[in-house]
């Protein structure tokens, strides 16, 4: 163990420069997906106001009876109270007073466009976690599914103006128009665009000459081109001479 002692030391120092230099290349790729450069910015932003953007309704539906009455919004919230209220048994069988079969109808398409519309927001997330993969092809994705949940959102808004204009021919029943669709439009547009933005240009991964030069010897050592004996303690001294010439510099100056 003593005799091998110097040689371990050295082969653990060169596997520890190669180590951090990998980790500052990650953390160079995790800034540049996430916080550096306005469209990235911007693309977490909007993504996190589409996700609030689907707890508002996009219409309110108004059962008045003389022994019953109830309220349903058209929203996340909306499907979430209908469970929990156990209201789904019974809405079937209110779609069967007088043009209520309309209303239902246009309720379930909004509600299953408003489902749509989620999963895409869901694949629009998915693709931001892993941009730091890639970038561009993220944004790409992106682009993808946003557009998709931006036709179902337009899709879901027009339905809603119909259920609005058919509620005034039922008697028990009334629908009150919301901004809970349009609003969600507008946030999705905004994935839209800065997802656009990064396709075009993407930010660049800041990253240090000697830091470069460690990740393509990491590689060769993958590649096998090179064993880890052949390289020298430091593998790149660079840094180190820097350091030394700006001690340098510094002790000069307190000189004079």
């Amino acid at each position: 163990m003593y005799y091998t002692q110097e040689e371990d030391l050295a082969r653990d120092a060169k596997k520890t420069e190669l180590e951090f230099a990998s980790a500052r290349y990650l953390l160079a790729k995790l800034k540049a997906a996430f916080l550096q450069g306005k469209a990235s910015l911007l693309r977490l932003i909007f993504l996190v106001l589409s996700v609030a953007a689907l707890l508002l309704p996009h219409y309110n539906i108004s059962f008045s009876f003389p022994w019953w009455s109830y309220d349903i919004s058209v929203g996340a919230l909306g499907i979430y109270n209908m469970i929990s209220d156990s209201i789904w048994q019974i809405f079937p069988a209110l779609g069967n007073i007088g043009a209520g079969k309309g209303i239902f109808l246009l309720t379930v398409c909004s509600l299953i466009l408003l489902l749509v519309t989620a999963l895409c927001i869901i694949f629009c997330i998915f693709a931001w976690i892993f941009s730091f993969v890639n970038i561009r092809k993220s944004a790409i994705v992106s682009v993808i599914f946003t557009g998709i949940g931006m036709l179902s959102q337009l899709s879901g808004f027009v339905l809603s103006v119909i259920a609005v204009n058919l509620s005034g021919t039922i008697e028990h029943i009334s629908i009150k128009p919301l901004f809970g669709g349009l609003l969600g439009l507008a946030m999705l547009l905004g994935v839209l665009i800065s997802s656009i933005m990064l396709t075009a240009a993407q930010p660049q991964i800041t990253l240090s000459d000697a830091d470069k030069q460690r990740i393509e010897i990491k590689n060769k050592l993958k590649n096998g081109e090179i064993t880890l004996d052949e390289l020298p303690v430091p593998i790149i001294a660079e840094e180190k001479k820097k350091e030394a010439e700006s001690k340098k510099k510094k002790k000069g100056r307190e000189n004079k």
